[in-house]
């Protein structure tokens, strides 16, 4: 609490001395209930950042909700409905919009993308985003507030990243009033804008993506697309699929031998630990240790598992369905979005080093059992995926494999020498040689960056 306060005490000042305008929003990490946010007014009042007016308390800050697990973005409407609907939340928008000047009250709403895809999946993970926004901003019609969407985006596929232009397009209607916000993290910083040309660049191409969006936008069919309660009906089937794998019993145990996870848990590269709370748990483990894991062992387990499965469903269940999506996919840019970036997920997959990373798996019947379902969904997905794309993935989308070809060689060096790192570094804890496993940590970080800047993501 002392925390807490004293961060808010630092707003406080600098309020003080320079006004408002220099500062951001106060954002709400895994925003549950709407109790979640209105303590936010209880902190601020206890330090004097509350504003009393003669209509009551007004928070000069805007109140940020961040909904990231699939449950949470199920939830986010009725919180975030009974959150506009309280009186020092109103009051607060409308001393905000008079203070920016705005024709209309603004509500800023997070969207989590990494934990989303943790959770259930990368298929449930995008619809329910999708969902959610559609839902929020008819929330925000009601009380007459433009609901502004901050996208927390991460730097692989599996925490939202993408071809920018692609995810504008995709995003829902009426969910860009003119602006969105999201976080460049990461690698993704000095691959975009570490040079003047390439930063202009990938502005530019938010500038004309939000401009196009907005403005389609105003003359789209505001009814909902055909393939939309498809992509709902896909989302639940991969969501099972996913989560029936990674709740099944062993498999933390499998996980935790197959990936360098342990080995990136002693890094300090972060501005978190891999944990939230220390527990050695998968619920409590961080997104971005979980999906930077997969990818260093290059399974990329949480951006393509469950999709061939749900595919198959729905080709069995209704053929004509499966073979509209495949004749429109490339011309609803939500499909298009989130096929494609399962089919980029599946190209920087390697089944060779997928199983050498698996031989680290010490009993036989945990790692036969995890490899042969991991394996077999892995042909399943992109058997459809190809299907979909009318051939090979290889031929389809030449670019993305000649990358990965031209990296593979080096890549699969760096992959064995991490692997050879890995099993003696276990066998010295085994054996409580605390000195000698320590000597090797700095090797096995090393492996760890140069994997990671060969993949050109960390998640």
């Amino acid at each position: 609490a002392d925390a807490v306060l004293s961060s808010l005490r630092v707003l406080k000042e600098y309020s003080a001395a320079y006004g408002f305008d220099g500062l951001g929003c106060l954002i709400v990490s895994m925003t549950r209930n709407v109790s979640d946010l209105l303590v936010v007014y209880l902190l601020a009042r206890e330090v004097g950042l509350m504003q009393e007016t003669p209509q009551g308390l007004e928070c000069p800050l805007p109140v940020v909700p961040l909904f990231e697990t699939v449950d949470d973005l199920h939830h986010s409407p009725a919180i975030y409905d009974a959150f506009l609907q309280h009186p020092i939340t109103q009051r607060s928008l409308q001393s905000i919009q008079k203070r920016r000047g705005e024709g209309q009250a603004v509500g800023q709403v997070m969207i989590g993308y990494s934990d989303s895809n943790k959770d259930g999946g990368i298929l449930a993970s995008l619809v329910n985003l999708r969902r959610a926004q559609r839902e929020l901003v008819q929330v925000g019609q009601k009380h007459g507030v433009r609901v502004r969407f901050f996208h927390g985006r991460g730097g692989t596929i599996s925490r939202g990243a993408g071809p920018t232009h692609r995810f504008i397009q995709s995003l829902p209607c009426e969910s860009l009033g003119g602006d969105l916000r999201l976080t460049e993290q990461g690698e993704t910083i000095p691959q975009k804008y570490a040079h003047q040309s390439t930063a202009i660049y990938n502005l530019e191409l938010f500038l004309a993506g939000v401009a196009r969006k907005t403005l389609s936008d105003q003359h789209a069919d505001p009814g909902e697309h055909p393939l939309e309660g498809t992509l709902t009906e896909l989302s639940g089937w991969a969501r099972d699929t996913y989560t029936e794998l990674i709740h099944r019993e062993g498999f933390v145990s499998f996980f935790r031998q197959a990936t360098p996870i342990d080995a990136i848990e002693q890094s300090r590269i972060g501005s978190r630990p891999s944990r939230r709370t220390g527990q050695q748990s998968l619920a409590d483990l961080r997104a971005i240790p979980w999906v930077f894991s997969w990818g260093q062992a290059r399974f990329f387990l949480s951006g393509w598992f469950g999709v061939g499965t749900a595919l198959e469903k729905l080709q069995l269940a209704s053929p004509e369905t499966f073979e509209e999506l495949k004749q429109t996919m490339n011309r609803w840019a939500p499909s298009h979005y989130l096929l494609s970036n399962v089919a980029t997920s599946l190209a920087a997959t390697d089944l060779e080093i997928m199983r050498a990373y698996a031989s680290m798996v010490q009993e036989d019947t945990l790692r036969t059992s995890f490899m042969e379902t991991i394996e077999s969904e892995l042909f399943r997905t992109r058997e459809k995926i190809e299907l979909i794309y009318g051939g090979p993935l290889s031929e389809r989308r030449p670019n993305i494999q000649r990358m990965m070809n031209l990296r593979s060689s080096g890549l699969r060096v760096l992959h064995h020498q991490q692997i050879d790192l890995l099993k003696m570094w276990r066998s010295y804890h085994r054996m409580q040689q605390t000195k000698e496993a320590e000597q090797l940590v700095p090797q096995l970080l090393l492996t760890v960056n140069a994997i990671a800047s060969g993949l050109g993501t960390t998640g």
